[in-house]
């Protein structure tokens, strides 16, 4: 695994600057075995050069998220009112027709980034993600879409250093049991994320603030 290092707009990100994202959180009640799954993960990223995105035990899920979309014209600090207003009500309209899901994610997997969980089956979550860019794309217009955030996934942990993650994949692969949980989805998060360099580590430590919280369609308000 290599230092993680986050990029926005194709460039190293400028610390502490905060950006618009379309987050699905996991939420204790809703989503206890996969916190559970993420949790038990913890302990054998503990030798390795990455900070977890969760706390180990208690109810808090920290700082794990599956990201859906980054909107990446302008940092969140330019937004205006009317223009979160008119984003959050685009967002709504092209999820009113999504009906609440559940899919499955694991098995956690080491990779040149940290560890993450792919998210399988796929199929509604990228229903979910098209809907979004569509709806940004009519708020924003395209150049708000300049990100491939790839197969989606819940990031467990990001690398703050180098190491080879071999002997983390097998112990992954070995000790964790069971190796998928359910996850379920009926609404998104926006979110301002922000990305701190943290010079005592070399790594970056990831914080947000919630703007909207945006249901899928049937899910309660």
């Amino acid at each position: 695994m290599e230092r993680f290092v986050p990029r926005f707009q194709g460039r190293p990100w400028p610390s502490g600057m905060p950006v618009l994202h379309v987050y699905v959180l996991p939420r204790p009640g809703a989503d206890d075995e996969l916190l559970t799954l993420a949790r038990s993960c913890v302990p054998l990223m503990a030798e390795y050069p990455i900070d977890p995105q969760l706390p180990g035990t208690g109810d808090d899920a920290g700082l794990l998220h599956l990201t859906v979309e980054m909107l990446a014209d302008t940092p969140a600090t330019d937004y205006d009112e009317p223009a979160l207003r008119l984003l959050v009500e685009a967002m709504g309209a092209e999820l009113a027709d999504v009906a609440p899901f559940t899919t499955k994610v694991g098995p956690p997997l080491a990779n040149i980034a940290g560890v993450v969980l792919d998210v399988w089956p796929e199929a509604e979550a990228e229903v979910v993600r098209e809907a979004t860019r569509t709806a940004i794309r009519k708020a924003r217009g395209e150049a708000a879409l300049q990100h491939s955030g790839g197969r989606l996934h819940i990031s467990l942990g990001y690398a703050d250093g180098t190491g080879s993650s071999d002997r983390l994949n097998s112990r992954l692969r070995n000790e964790v049991v069971p190796r998928r949980a359910p996850m379920y989805v009926d609404r998104v998060h926006l979110l301002a994320v922000t990305w701190t360099e943290d010079e005592g580590s070399g790594g970056w430590r990831m914080s947000w603030e919630p703007v909207a919280e945006v249901p899928l369609g049937g899910s309660p308000r």
